[in-house]
């Protein structure tokens, strides 16, 4: 009965040890310029809900009415003029897609316009108006499932 403690704090440890690593954040800054950049975020993430976007319309992959796919999801913040007034937010749902990263690389905080990220991002799911006057945009990417 004397190894029965020992081996139930091992296997008490073992099992602390793999929610920590399956609960790592990679929520992180990627810079392209001195000024400019963009966010890759995990849904919930303290980064993600520090910058504002709280909500993005991700669904869950093991949901059996979207069998076979899944949403990457950018984020964007637009001041009255239509601006894009912060740096965009990306939220993919496995690994960052290397077209969605290389759009993401094009814009320009203060300069691109809404026009400019519907052209490179065309299907518009929410439109949030916020308090400032300004908009929060989120635009799904539907994907296959590989």
């Amino acid at each position: 009965m004397n190894f029965l403690r020992p081996l139930l704090l091992i296997i008490l440890a073992a099992a602390f040890a793999a929610c920590a690593t399956a609960f790592r954040d990679e929520s992180r800054y990627v810079p392209v310029s001195p000024t400019d950049g963009y966010y890759i975020l995990e849904k919930g993430s303290p980064l993600a809900l520090r910058l504002g976007f709280r909500n993005p319309p991700t669904y869950d992959n093991e949901n059996h009415l979207h069998q076979g796919g899944y949403v990457d999801v950018v984020a964007f913040r637009f001041n009255r003029a239509g601006v894009l007034a912060a740096s965009p937010g990306y939220f993919p749902q496995f690994t960052p897609d290397s077209f969605i990263t290389g759009s993401l690389t094009r814009l320009r905080k203060g300069v691109s316009t809404w026009p400019e990220v519907r052209a490179l991002f065309p299907t518009t799911n929410w439109v949030i108006k916020q308090p400032d006057g300004g908009l929060l945009v989120y635009h799904e990417i539907r994907k296959i499932k590989e």
